[in-house]
């Protein structure tokens, strides 16, 4: 059987409406993209000052031999700030997980159900109180200090609370509470 160029031709003109059709009778659906870890420049710039203050930390929690390493009065503060949150960091994690205290938009620590605390023996309210107390006077006393090196983190202290805030919660473990910006405790 031969097929000559007539039929040949119509055999592909019919293939090619087929193949337009089908290609044209398709829908794409553009999946929903969501842009997650991005972090903005001034929590880049936070996040820098705040690495600075722990490396200081680190190098003075290091220092051996004669004392060398010589510190201002006020980056000594910051320093043992940095070392108290690192002292901190895992009761702090236990309180968050126990649903004590959870992240503020203003980058402190807060208690989430007084009434539950309240639950709880007189020594464990106590040590609740103080090492919340202590945990945010550092918090305090680090932002106080990002803000005072830099100009531009003085016309804007809010954005670097925020700042500290997004990097405090990505700090938090997984179920941990935070609250959102209508002031309700999520978890994270």
């Amino acid at each position: 059987m031969k097929i000559d160029y007539m039929e040949w031709t119509t055999y592909f003109k019919i293939l090619l409406l087929v193949l337009i059709v089908s290609i044209t009778s398709c829908t794409v659906k553009i999946p929903d993209i969501k842009i997650t870890g991005e972090k903005t420049a001034l929590e880049n710039q936070v996040l820098g000052e705040y690495s600075k203050i722990k490396e200081d930390a680190w190098m003075v929690a290091s220092e051996r031999g004669d004392g060398q390493i010589k510190i201002t009065a006020d980056r000594k503060e910051v320093v043992e700030a940095v070392r108290d949150r690192e002292f901190l960091k895992d009761d702090m994690n236990e309180l968050k997980l126990k649903g004590y205290l959870g992240e503020i938009v203003s980058g402190l620590l807060e208690v989430i159900d007084p009434e539950k605390i309240l639950k709880l023996d007189k020594k464990e309210q106590n040590r609740i109180e103080l090492l919340l107390k202590k945990e945010n006077n550092a918090r305090i006393l680090i932002m106080k200090r990002i803000i005072e090196t830099d100009t531009k983190f003085k016309s804007s202290p809010k954005e670097v609370y925020q700042a500290f805030f997004v990097m405090n919660l990505e700090d938090s473990p997984e179920k941990t509470f935070y609250q959102n910006k209508k002031g309700k405790w999520v978890k994270k």
